[in-house]
C-alpha cells in the first residue's frame, strides 16, 4: 500500500479509532517501558490520534518536548490539543528538514505494521542523538488470531494476504532488524494485550480499512458479504481466551 493508500485508510477510520481502548493501553505500554525521563526529546512516528504522544509529554514534562508526525490528517485532526506535543503531517520514513541527531527518544506504537521497516529503522536512527533510544510495537507473527482466521478464509476468494506481523514478528527478527538498521538491541519484551469482546465485533472493519484494504476492495459486493458472514460464523469458534488476549512485542535498540 502506498502512502497515500495508508493516509486513505487512516482517515477512514479516525473517527472511531480511539473507541478500541486497547490501542491505547497498548501505546502507554510502550510509552512505560521506555523509561522517558524529564527533559527528553521525543519522536512519535505514526502517531496516529497521538495516544503514546501525550503519554510521552506527560513523562518528558515542560522541559522536554514532543513530536508527532502521521501522513494521515484525518488521525491529526483527532490528534490535536495535547499539552507540551507539535503534531506533523509527514512520512515518518522520510524525515525531510529533520536534523541529524535532533531527538532523544523515537517510538512507533503499531506503526511498523505499515511502512517498510528497513527505510524506517534507518530513518529514524539518523533523527536520533548518539546513544539515543527506539522503540516501536508490534503483533508476535500470527496474531491477533483474529486476523489469522481473516487470512485463511480471504483464499476462499482468491486473495493471497500476508501476515503484516511476519517481518518483526518474533525476539530474533526485531533484533536482527534493529542491528541491521545500526541499532545495539536492548531489549524485547514479549507480553499480551487485552482485547473486548467490542474489539472482536469491529475486527472486520480493522481487516477491511487497514493492511488488506486494497486486495478487499477487489471483491464483489456479493463476495464481501458472503466473506463477511463466513467471518463471524468462524470467529465464534476461537478459543475466547487467545483471542482476546494476543502477543505483542516491544522492542528497543540503542544508537551506537
Amino acid at each position: 500500500m502506498t502512502d497515500g493508500g495508508v493516509a486513505a485508510v487512516f482517515d477512514k477510520r479516525a473517527e472511531n479509532y480511539d473507541k478500541h481502548t486497547w490501542h491505547v493501553r497498548y501505546a502507554e505500554r510502550l510509552v512505560a517501558l521506555a523509561g522517558l525521563v524529564e527533559g527528553a526529546r521525543v519522536l512519535d512516528a505514526a502517531t496516529g490520534t497521538g495516544m503514546a504522544a501525550r503519554a510521552a509529554a506527560d513523562r518528558v514534562g515542560p522541559r522536554g518536548s514532543v513530536v508527532g508526525v502521521d501522513v494521515s490528517a484525518g488521525m491529526l485532526a483527532k490528534a490535536r490539543g495535547a499539552a507540551n506535543v507539535e503534531f506533523v503531517q509527514a512520512d515518518a520514513t522520510a524525515l525531510t528538514g529533520v536534523a541529524d541527531g535532533s531527538f532523544d527518544v523515537v517510538l512507533c506504537s503499531a506503526g511498523l505494521l505499515y511502512m517498510a521497516v528497513a527505510p524506517a529503522l534507518e530513518e529514524w536512527h539518523r533523527v536520533l542523538a548518539p546513544g539515543g533510544l527506539v522503540g516501536f510495537s508490534t503483533m508476535r507473527e500470527g496474531f491477533p488470531l483474529a486476523a489469522g482466521v481473516f487470512r485463511a478464509l480471504a483464499r476462499d476468494y482468491g486473495l493471497v494476504l500476508a501476515d503484516p506481523a511476519a517481518p518483526l514478528g518474533t525476539p530474533e527478527k526485531c533484533a536482527q532488524a534493529l542491528s541491521d538498521a545500526g541499532f545495539e538491541p536492548a531489549d524485547v519484551v514479549v507480553e499480551t494485550v487485552a482485547f473486548s469482546e467490542d474489539d472482536v465485533a469491529h475486527a472486520w472493519e480493522a481487516h477491511t480499512n487497514g493492511p488488506h484494504h486494497d486486495e478487499v476492495a477487489a471483491l464483489t459486493a456479493e463476495q464481501v458479504r458472503d466473506f463477511h458472514d463466513r467471518y463471524r460464523t468462524a470467529l465464534a469458534g476461537v478459543d475466547r481466551e487467545r483471542l482476546l488476549n494476543p502477543e505483542v512485542l516491544y522492542a528497543f535498540g540503542r544508537k551506537r
